[in-house]
């Protein structure tokens, strides 16, 4: 080989090795930056919001029966709300809600409530009853149900 071909080789091998780094390093930034786009959504996706409760102490009512026989509730409950002004208004009217509440309660029938049915019609009962005493202090209450956390017949 002649010395002109030598010093052409000996030009190329380094202007590869720059090329080969170069191209590596633009591999490396691109699959870093799609990694960090696909997993970004993803984490955003699995965390739900989480619901705003209000919690509701539990109460002791006596009830009605067919028998004339004496019987008792405790409940307790969350009032799961749509939003922060609702559960701020159920938190400031708390002593009224919770004085409706007992008028209802005390009202109802033992053996109805037994069944899975009697519970949810009592969930509505209190929705209702909640969104009528709350809406003539705020129009736009937000009530999305009523979660049992104690409910005791006896």
């Amino acid at each position: 080989m002649s010395t002109t071909t030598k010093k052409i080789w000996l030009w190329f091998i380094p202007f590869a090795l720059v090329a080969a780094a170069a191209s590596s390093a633009g591999v490396y930034v691109y699959v870093i930056r799609e990694r960090a786009h696909s997993y970004a959504p993803q984490a955003a996706a699995v965390m739900p919001q989480a619901p705003l409760l209000v919690s509701i102490a539990p109460m002791t009512v006596n009830l009605h029966n067919e028998r004339d026989e004496q019987s008792m509730l405790y409940v307790g409950f969350n009032l799961e709300v749509g939003n922060e002004t609702t559960r701020k208004l159920l938190e400031l009217y708390m002593p009224r809600v919770r004085s409706q509440l007992l008028t209802v309660l005390s009202g109802q029938n033992s053996s109805e409530l037994t069944s899975p049915k009697g519970k949810e019609a009592l969930a509505a009962q209190i929705l209702e009853l909640l969104r009528k005493l709350l809406t003539t202090e705020q129009p736009d209450v937000a009530l999305l149900g009523v979660l049992y956390t104690d409910f005791i017949v006896q």
